[in-house]
């Protein structure tokens, strides 16, 4: 069939070419931009953060070891069948409290006999004083009867303190341990039977040791600081407790070069126990600005301390700092970052420096 209009024919043909033409340019737009997504899915994933400006106060932090501030063992005085046990091992005891008690028959029934030889004694003595006086008896005699009063009140305070030892009371508040003994045994029977051990731990003592060069640093031989800060191990310093510096030993041991010390603290709701491990934190300088990272995000080895930071161009550098003391989870930086620099705080072990990469998150560092 023949075409009688030729206009129709090139407008048709015009608008193919100008198709053709956009669907290529879509096409490529296309492939360019699933290739740069495809690029940059490539990329080593990391999370940074920037450093945090604070004022701080440079401290020097140890590790110390919790003591009782009184440690008491129970022993028997005397002997006898044990027949009271007046707490629950482990417990917390009152000052005071009847703790154990040994059989008081016997040692009452002594007391009696002996304050009964005690005043018949004190009769004699009256009735020879008497006879003295009437020239009715000799001075040796008088003599004589004193002693005998004399053996026989000894004899009857020493009955008195026995009797008194039945009963073994707690002399300070504390914390008991695990009993020796039970309730019928025979206890007493050596010179000291160990009955149970009572423990002070309000307060309780922190002991550590300093070495030489940090006493000096922080004056402690001239003006020693008054308090300490006291955490369990790795709780952030501002939840720890304030305690009173109330022992500096009189010398530095010559082989170690430390210095013992001792603190004070008060420990109200017992959490510290003897023998636990806690941190000790002194002051060391006025208070001054730093910038703060994440303790974790540190890199160490013999070269020193080191951070991975993500610079302008999206790429990894290593970078040298100086550290300074930790607060809470952060790490003081005193040289080798700005306040504008990403810190790389996870991802660093899949990526080195040079490395180009894409980052995922980036958070204020927290304390």
């Amino acid at each position: 069939m023949t075409n009688n209009n030729p206009t129709g024919c090139r407008r048709a043909a015009r608008w193919y070419v100008a198709f053709a033409a956009v669907s290529c340019f879509a096409v490529l737009t296309g492939c360019r931009d699933g290739a740069q997504s495809a690029q940059a899915a490539a990329l080593p994933q990391v999370s940074v953060t920037r450093p945090v400006a604070r004022e701080v106060r440079e401290q020097i932090d140890l590790s110390g070891t919790v003591a009782p501030s009184a440690t008491v063992t129970l022993v028997a005085r005397v002997q006898g069948v044990l027949k009271q046990i007046g707490f629950v091992d482990g417990a917390y005891v009152k000052q005071g409290q009847l703790l154990f008690r040994i059989e008081p028959d016997t040692y009452r029934a002594q007391l009696t006999y002996d304050q009964a030889a005690l005043d018949n004694a004190e009769q004699e003595l009256v009735r020879q004083k008497q006879l003295t006086s009437d020239n009715a008896t000799s001075e040796s005699t008088l003599q004589k009867a004193q002693t005998t009063r004399d053996q026989a009140l000894a004899k009857r305070d020493m009955s008195r303190i026995n009797l008194a030892y039945t009963e073994i009371r707690a002399p300070f508040a504390g914390r008991i341990g695990a009993r020796a003994f039970d309730v019928g045994n025979l206890v007493g029977g050596s010179d000291s039977t160990k009955l149970a051990t009572l423990d002070r731990i309000q307060p309780v003592y922190v002991n550590f040791t300093l070495n030489e060069r940090d006493a000096n640093r922080i004056g402690l031989f001239s003006k020693p600081p008054r308090t300490v800060r006291v955490n369990v191990l790795g709780a952030p310093v501002d939840t720890g407790e304030d305690a009173a510096l109330e022992f500096v030993d009189t010398r530095i041991d010559p082989g170690s070069g430390a210095l013992k010390l001792r603190a004070d603290i008060a420990n109200h709701d017992a959490h510290l126990i003897p023998g636990m491990s806690v941190e000790v934190h002194i002051p060391a300088g006025a208070a001054h600005d730093v910038l703060l990272v994440p303790d974790t995000a540190l890199l160490r080895d013999q070269a020193g301390a080191s951070l991975l930071v993500v610079n302008r161009a999206g790429v990894i550098e290593k970078r040298g700092v100086q550290t300074g003391g930790l607060y809470g989870s952060l790490r003081a930086i005193s040289a080798g970052v700005s306040a504008d620099d990403q810190v790389v705080t996870g991802g660093a072990l899949a990526v080195a420096p040079g490395t180009k990469v894409q980052v995922t998150a980036a958070a204020q560092g927290q304390s």
